[in-house]
Parts: structure tokens; sequence; C-alpha cells
């Protein structure tokens, strides 16, 4: 039977991107020693910049996704799961570590801040447990020569962008291969040969091939779909045509971007990264890994309405208010799907609070790796939700709140989560305005003065919560690269 037959007759939908060589000869993978059984492998894939709604199991009707709305309909699909942060960068640490805004280690977004060698990652703490551990993608938490690196962080390999500003491009001259630069061949130039989203798919691939037969934690913060615009021809075709396109979109920035069809363009790689999930839920297929692997999908931030990114033609966000970098809902909430065959009730749907700092907790509980999780973290495990009853006795815990902020010096602002009630502070002096979620999904009406109780007992949250951050400094010698440039970043990481 060709590939291709064997993807399609095992339900995934895919397209032919050069991926599918991976799959050649790993049908016939050695067996996992008996004590790991119980144990699942763990793949966790972080869209970036994905919005609320731009998956059609979230309501999507102009980009199809049909690979990720199968791993809803064959798992858990989550209505109120939220990032750890409404950026890229702090989100990361916050994933990374269990700690929300108010303790996390790297609180602003310049791309390069690293994590120091006393921060404990997710990583560490699954490989202490015997687990493989790979991230292939964005990174954004350590440059190359600081101790934020991956390959410092517990994870034994690395593939992809280190900083996220390299991130920014799709085409870029090379990548990191741990901490070794990996030429990418006719991308010199502004040349556009690779594209960074499959070579770096392909390499996640390999991982997962190469550890089959021991538990495994496979973290894949792709780029897709943050800007820029650019996917391959094969992922254009299926949308060229059915969209009326805005003006062409120029990056501000000064490079080489003239992007003649964004909305198709945006469309094309939110598709692009379907089809790669597809091909890894088919290799987990044949490589028997299927039953004993919990697969999670989500995005590290709410979606954006820059860049050439039309969220109101995709209603992006659905009927959250507001985008990324707010922390309103549309810029914290999140799609979440979890799949775990046999263990995860197919076709369910949860509306419990949860968010970032509940990563840690989760994957160690599954892991059995509970011992090495720090003290102090900010999450809970979610894992009595996922199984839905089938853990003994088990019963889901509660936060009794959530905290996010974000901002530089004493211009963070703050949000607060506490059961139905949503309040936000867009800075230290402004009024904290009050929403209950449970009628008001959309933020729109400030109940703040009705309810004196609720917003002294927030205002009191929001002092505890909040501790002094450690200096935010891009390393001095950070540098990266666009094709043809060079460029230096300063402290700011500007």
């Amino acid at each position: 039977m060709r590939r291709r037959d064997f993807l399609k007759k095992a339900g995934w939908v895919v397209g032919s991107a050069p991926l599918l060589s991976v799959l050649d000869g790993c049908a016939n993978i050695g067996t996992r020693a008996a004590k790991d059984l119980h144990r699942p492998n763990i793949v966790f894939i972080m869209a970036d910049d994905l919005g609320y709604a731009e998956l059609g199991c979230y309501g999507q009707k102009k980009i199809k996704t049909p690979n990720i709305d199968r791993l809803a309909a064959e798992g858990v699909k989550f209505t109120q799961a939220y990032a750890g942060c409404t950026v890229c960068a702090p989100s990361r640490s916050v994933l990374m570590t269990g700690l929300h805004m108010g303790h996390t280690p790297v609180r602003a977004n310049g791309g390069g801040i690293p994590l120091l060698p006393e921060d404990v990652t997710v990583a560490e703490v699954l490989k202490k447990a015997g687990y493989a551990t790979g991230c292939f993608g964005k990174w954004g938490l350590g440059d190359i020569g600081t101790t934020g690196v991956p390959t410092k962080q517990g994870f034994d390999e690395f593939f992809g962008y280190l900083h996220q500003i390299h991130a920014h491009y799709y085409y870029p001259d090379y990548l990191w291969d741990g901490e070794t630069e990996f030429p990418l061949k006719g991308n010199e130039n502004d040349g556009r040969k690779q594209y960074s989203h499959d070579i770096i798919m392909k390499r996640a691939l390999s991982f997962i091939r190469r550890n089959a037969d021991r538990p495994f934690f496979c973290y894949l913060p792709v780029t897709i779909p943050h800007v820029e615009l650019f996917a391959p021809d094969g992922a254009m075709q299926q949308y060229k045509g059915k969209f009326a396109e805005p003006s062409p979109f120029v990056d501000p920035s000064g490079h080489a971007v003239d992007q003649p069809l964004p909305r198709t363009t945006h469309a094309a790689m939110i598709s692009c990264l379907d089809k790669s999930v597809g091909e890894l839920m088919t290799m987990l297929r044949q490589l028997n890994l299927d039953d004993n692997t919990i697969v999670f999908f989500a995005s590290d931030n709410g979606g954006t309405n820059g860049g050439g990114i039309d969220a109101e033609f995709f209603n992006s966000n659905g009927p959250l208010r507001n985008y990324k970098t707010t922390l309103y809902e549309g810029g914290i909430r999140v799609p979440m799907v979890a799949r775990w065959p046999g263990h995860i009730a197919p076709g369910t749907t949860s509306n419990l609070v949860c968010y970032f700092p509940d990563v840690m907790p989760t994957f160690a509980e599954l892991a059995g790796a509970g011992r090495y999780v720090p003290g102090h973290i900010d999450g809970i495990s979610i894992v009595p939700e996922l199984l839905a009853g089938k853990t003994a006795g088990a019963k889901q815990k509660h936060h009794k709140y959530l905290y996010w902020e974000y901002g530089r010096g004493l211009k963070f602002k703050q949000a607060v989560r506490m059961g139905n009630y949503k309040a936000v502070r867009s800075n230290p002096n402004s009024p904290l305005r009050l929403y209950d979620l449970s009628a008001d999904i959309g933020e729109t009406t400030d109940i703040a003065g009705q309810n004196p109780e609720i917003v002294a007992k927030i205002e009191k949250i929001m002092v505890a919560a909040h501790t002094k951050p450690r200096p935010q400094k891009e390393p001095k010698s950070t540098e990266w690269f666009w094709p043809c440039r060079k460029y230096k970043l300063d402290e700011a990481g500007k």
C-alpha cells in the first residue's frame, strides 16, 4: 500500500508535504519495557498566535482544520483554557515553570531573556522520571550562549529558533540544532527554498521515531500562524480565489515582505499546521504508540489582528473581546484539546477553568514524576478532568483564582479570574473593571460598581500575587539574522 493511501485509510488528512519521507521504515519498532507501559508518551503542540475560534472544532467556517478537529472529536475540547500570558515569551515561561505571571522568571517579551540554572522546567521534571525530552520549534527563553537554551533546561534535543524574533521569518538562513547552527541551503540572499515549519516538523517526527521504545516528551512550540505571512505554494492552492483580498501587506520592519494574498496565506498557514498534525498522528499509529500517547494541542496566547492578519474577517477570536497583548479574553483564552484513546472519553467538552501553570503538575502526574515538581508552583493537575472519573477516588481540584500580568517596570497591567468573575486593570493607576463571564463572555459590561466586595477581594489578590521580577534584560551579545542582514539587539530587545 502506498504511504498516501495508508494515511488516508488511517483517517488523517494530508497533502504532499516532504514530511512523509520521515515515515519510511518506522512501522516495526521495538517494544517498550513493561514498567513503562502505564506511563504515556506526552506530545504538546503549541500554535503561535492562533485565535480561540480559528479551528473548525471551535466554530471556524473559512479555514479547514480536519485533523485538529479530529483530535477534539476523539478526545476532549476545553472551552475555558487560558495561556500563561498574552504574549509569547512570558507565556512560554509560565508553561515551562508552572509559575504564573506574578512569579515566573521571564516576564518581558524580548525573546532572548534566559531562564537560569535554578529554574525548574517541565522537561527537567520528566527527564528525571526517565523520559526522553525534545523541543522543536520556537523557544524564546534564552538565546545562544546563555543558561536558558533548551539543552541546559532539561531537553535532550532541540531544533528550531532560539530567539523569538529570529522566528518571525519562515525562510531563515539557519536554524539551531542544539547549540549548533544548521544552515538551510537555498534560503541565502532572501531565497525561499526551505520552509522552516516543514524542516522542524520532520525533526520532531524523527525524535518520536527514535524514542519509540521508551517514554518521551515531545514539545512542539511551532511558529504557525505567527507573522510573517508566508506559506508553501501547495498549502496556498486550496484557498486561492476563495477570499476577496485587501491591499497587499508590506511589513513595516523593512525587510522585503510584500504579501499580495494576506487572507489566503493566513488560512493556508493554519491548514499547513493542521496537515502536520495529521501526519504526526498517523506516525503514532504506525509506531503502535497511538493508545499510549496523550496529545495536547493549544495556542501560546490569543489571536492577533496585526501584521497583515485580518482577524475580523476570520472571526478569529469568536465572541471574545480584543486580541493578543491585552488581558481581555481575546488575549489569553485559547483553544485546547487533548486526546488519549482508552483514557480520555471521545467527543467530550470540558468547562474546567485551567491555564498554563497546570501543565507541569499534569504532566508530572501522568508520568509518575510528582516527586520532582517544586513545591512552590502555581498550577494544579487536571488529570482527574482528563480521565473523567477513571482515576480511583480522585476529584478535580479547582483554582481559587487565576492571575496574569504583563508590562515593564511599574506600568504592568493585571487580570484575575475568580469563579465566573474576571477583573482587568490596564495599569496600576486605573480602576479595576469587573465582568461576569457566565453572562458576558465578551466583557462588555463593567459591574465593578455593583460588586464592591468582589472588587476588594480581587484587589488583595492582585497585590499578593505579584512579586518583583528579576532583571529582564536581553544578553548584550545577542545577535540574529535576516537574509543579507545582521542586527544587534539592545537590552530592551529592540
